[in-house]
């Protein structure tokens, strides 16, 4: 048996987690080992007693990769471990990373610089614009959009990056054959399309429950950069997640609401305690890039890591249209006269201006005085 099947095995086994596992290998020398080990030897394991010594002795006579491997075959679903290097580098850092990912869409997503965009489920009306319009900003301006896909604020940022034709990720609270809420399938088909992924950790078969959901939430931050709470009463499954990303040293960025909406009062708690208060994207963007301009100069400092890691920690690159490109090119960075564009492009004024105002969201124009505008750097 192979670590990676051993990994794959492993996680069908109720109770045992990344921290149970790698104590395993330190016990017996591999995971592998762990499966030949007797249950007496499995009661020696760091946290093990005896009732789980015998469960999990059980468990693991009995679980096996290869039907696993033949369901995700079938399904078109990619199974990825801590042993293959489609694994997210971010996500591995934290304490209790999952053994294996099930991934329906592009592993690649998952390496992204990311941007996790959390909230409840019964947001208002603003509540919903901001998170489809910050959604929508951040997948525009390159950085996946990690959620839920939970009714909500979840389902409207991934939305927002669908209508961007960004790259978003959803985490599962149940496995990908049992995918919840129904309502959201559409919605998970069009982001696999746009390029990102519908992704689980539970093995097929596995329904959502109480217990899943709180545990989906530390991949959900573990994947990202930075947390953007949108909407949040006091006491929610969102200000779990918050403690979570916190734990992982992510960065808590919230949205203020109105002062008598008890939508908002998690947000405003967080701001109160010291969270980055986002109005735009752009105050997003400025908190990832200060945030990962600090982690490179750490780096510098440390020994050279695998290049898969420096390149989530870069600024991504947005997405543009070929209409967008044409009209970037005729910029520079003292500026230009629109009407200068427009000769310039080839294009009519009405969508040269329409271009324009996507480019300013996408933090690659700045308006300067005199109706001009210029190229900036992201």
């Amino acid at each position: 048996m192979t670590e990676r099947d051993a990994l794959i095995a492993m996680n069908r086994v109720t109770g045992l987690g990344a921290i149970t596992a790698k104590r395993m290998a330190e016990r017996f020398g591999s995971l592998a080992a762990a499966f030949e080990a007797s249950e007496s030897d499995l009661r020696t394991v760091v946290g093990i007693g005896p009732d789980r010594a015998q469960q999990f002795w059980s468990d693991l006579q009995q679980a096996r990769a290869d039907d696993e491997l033949a369901r995700a075959a079938k399904k078109g679903v990619k199974l990825v471990t801590w042993e293959d290097p489609g694994y997210p580098a971010l996500l591995k850092q934290i304490a209790d990373p999952p053994l294996v990912l099930y991934v329906a869409g592009s592993v690649e997503a998952l390496d992204r610089p990311a941007v996790a965009i959390i909230g409840t489920r019964r947001p208002t009306v603003y509540g919903r614009d901001c998170a489809r319009r910050f959604g929508y900003q951040l997948a525009s301006s390159g950085y996946m959009v990690a959620s839920g896909l939970a009714l909500g604020i979840d389902a409207e940022a991934h939305t927002g990056a669908v209508q961007a034709k960004g790259v978003s990720v959803a985490v599962l609270g149940g496995a990908l054959d049992r995918l919840f809420p129904k309502e959201n399938a559409g919605l998970a088909r069009a982001m696999i399309e746009c390029g990102g992924a519908v992704v689980s950790e539970y093995p097929f078969g596995r329904q959502p429950d109480r217990q899943t959901f709180p545990m989906r939430n530390r991949i959900v931050s573990g994947l990202s950069r930075g947390v953007l709470v949108v909407e949040a009463p006091f006491n929610s499954g969102t200000m779990i997640t918050v403690s979570q990303a916190l734990d992982q040293n992510r960065s808590v960025m919230a949205v203020p609401g109105r002062i008598d909406s008890p939508a908002s009062q998690g947000c405003h708690k967080l701001l109160r305690e010291g969270a980055r208060l986002a109005t735009c994207a752009d105050d997003v963007i400025e908190e990832l890039q200060d945030l990962m301009a600090g982690m490179r100069q750490a780096t510098k400092t440390r020994p050279a890591e695998p290049a898969r890691s420096a390149q989530a920690e870069r600024p991504p690159e947005s997405v543009l249209t070929p209409e967008e490109r044409a009209v970037l090119v005729q910029l520079g960075v003292d500026g230009v006269s629109v009407d200068e564009v427009v000769r310039a492009s080839g294009l009519d004024a009405g969508k040269v201006n329409a271009l324009l105002v996507g480019l300013q969201i996408k933090r690659h124009v700045r308006v300067l005085p005199g109706g001009r505008v210029a190229r900036r750097s992201i």
